[in-house]
């Protein structure tokens, strides 16, 4: 939240009264009278010539995360440049006359963030400022100003239902949404279109802290796009419209398109039965399994028959689950229009002796192949040694046509394919540094290889895969810089304060 340069206890850090502290609008530096009337502007405006679809943009330049229409946390949404000043500004834009004063509010309310600080030379200032003493405050202890900001919001949708009806999602950071349930309860109580919002993780445990909160989420927000239920939250999704099984629970969802499944050891393929009379399984377009023993390449095949969910799925995540590497080819069968696939798994014994079809896609953009194996055998080779000899037996058999980036964990897998010389692989490996302080000279990462393409005679885009060794932190993506030459992370230099300040 930003205010006006004349605000006392925000700018100039010390409380004067009560009443100067209310009077300031959230974020934006008006009072609630001047943002419910647009101002009037004298003289000649060049803007009229606008179509207003052309001012909104201008405006949605000025605050880019204005347009945040994503569901992703505050933490997970940061942009370039001080959001608070970006908002500061929009604000501005909102007094100058009514054609500016519609379009810049919409924007200001549509997708509000609530950001702890500015990031710019201004919150040196203000940090000082705030921690001055006041007549009403003699220890000088500095005020927790995105409190502050979640309340002046509260108090202006609360008593402004057309504010409140432009709010779409209220991002705020995470200390500030785990010590204000009962402030944030009160804030959503009155936003009916609200999409998305920050909650504190309680709440997906069913904590009785935020009993009240959960509470006004079911009732208030009926246009909520994301929800999570961990562990602890058993009863509330049993006492979702529906009965208590799985399947009933996620009717509950008509627009479901992103779900994730996670940690349910009693979970089989039972659930994805398609003639059952329980209600269809969601066709969801990203599906995510992980930590599910019981569920197998059988299971999803038979949902994929569904014509719903085959049409729609385009990206699949297995991680630890019943799905054997030997049958991923009957899910890609019945998978027309998957892009994405991903399979991490250790295994115990050596790839199936018998034939098995190879991995065959014509849509298969992305492939993530991380075959581990566990306690190995002295004088024997990994059991996963066999599962990439078959991963490029699938890839000899140009059954992947439209696979463009490939992700494997093996670090032979380079020296394999380039005994291959029609495939012509090119390989840039990046070797860690050792642990820095070690004297015995340990790794700090598994090795790591970006940019393996793929020679003309496969057609098409060059395509490339990041390849890494057995090391205990998985596969990593090397960033690139603005030329495109891929960079390791050791000489990748992040942005200190200041440089996000400038």
């Amino acid at each position: 939240m930003t205010t006006s340069r004349n605000e006392p206890e925000l700018v100039h850090g010390n409380v004067e009264c009560v009443e100067d502290v209310e009077n300031v609008e959230y974020g934006c530096g008006a009072s609630e009278s001047e943002l419910s009337s647009p101002p009037r502007s004298p003289g000649h405006d060049l803007t009229k010539r606008l179509p207003r679809p052309v001012l909104a943009h201008i405006f949605a330049a000025v605050c880019p995360h204005a347009t945040d229409y994503s569901y992703v946390t505050s933490e997970e949404s940061m942009s370039d440049g001080c959001m608070l000043c970006d908002m500061r500004d929009l604000a501005h834009c909102a007094l100058v006359c009514k054609r500016w004063f519609l379009e810049a509010r919409a924007l200001l309310y549509a997708n509000i963030r609530i950001d702890p600080v500015h990031y710019c030379e201004l919150e040196f200032e203000l940090a000082a400022k705030r921690k001055r003493r006041s007549f009403f405050d003699r220890n000088g202890d500095p005020i927790d100003a995105p409190q502050v900001r979640l309340e002046l919001l509260m108090r202006s949708v609360r008593e402004s239902q057309g504010l409140a009806n432009m709010v779409l999602s209220l991002r705020m950071p995470y200390m500030t949404r785990e010590a204000n349930k009962a402030n944030i309860a009160r804030t959503i109580s009155v936003l009916p279109h609200l999409r998305y919002v920050d909650l504190p993780s309680g709440l997906f445990a069913d904590e009785s802290s935020c009993l009240a909160l959960k509470q006004e989420l079911m009732v208030r927000c009926p246009d909520l796009r994301r929800m999570s239920y961990h562990h602890g939250a058993e009863g509330s999704f049993a006492r979702l419209p529906g009965g208590g099984t799985l399947r009933n629970g996620l009717a509950a969802f008509p627009r479901l398109r992103d779900l994730t499944l996670s940690e349910i050891p009693w979970l089989d393929d039972t659930v994805f039965a398609v003639d059952s009379p329980l209600p269809p399984f969601p066709a969801v377009a990203q599906l995510t399994i992980q930590g599910t023993p019981n569920v197998t390449a059988s299971g999803l095949a038979a949902l994929l028959t569904s014509p719903s969910v085959r049409s729609t799925l385009r990206s699949l995540t297995l991680t630890s689950t019943g799905v054997h590497p030997s049958t991923l080819h009957t899910i890609l069968a019945v998978a027309p229009r998957l892009r994405s696939l991903s399979i991490v798994q250790e295994v115990s014994r050596s790839f199936p002796a018998e034939a098995v079809p190879p991995l065959a896609s014509s849509s298969l953009r992305l492939l993530h192949y991380e075959i581990t194996s566990g306690t190995e055998m002295p004088g024997l080779p990994p059991a996963a040694k066999s599962y990439y000899i078959y991963l490029i037996s699938s890839l000899m058999s140009r059954a992947l046509p439209a696979l463009r980036d490939l992700y494997v964990r093996d670090a032979q897998f380079p020296d394999t394919l380039k005994g291959l010389d029609e495939l012509e692989w090119n390989f840039t490996p990046y070797e860690p540094e050792a642990a820095r302080g070690g004297s015995n000279g340990t790794k700090t990462r598994p090795v790591s290889f970006q940019e393996a393409q793929l020679g003309r005679s496969w057609g098409g885009d060059a395509r490339k895969s990041v390849l890494v060794g057995n090391g205990f932190g998985g596969f990593l993506a090397v960033p690139e810089d603005e030329g495109g030459r891929p960079k390791s992370s050791s000489g990748y230099k992040r942005a200190s304060r200041q440089d996000l300040w400038r």
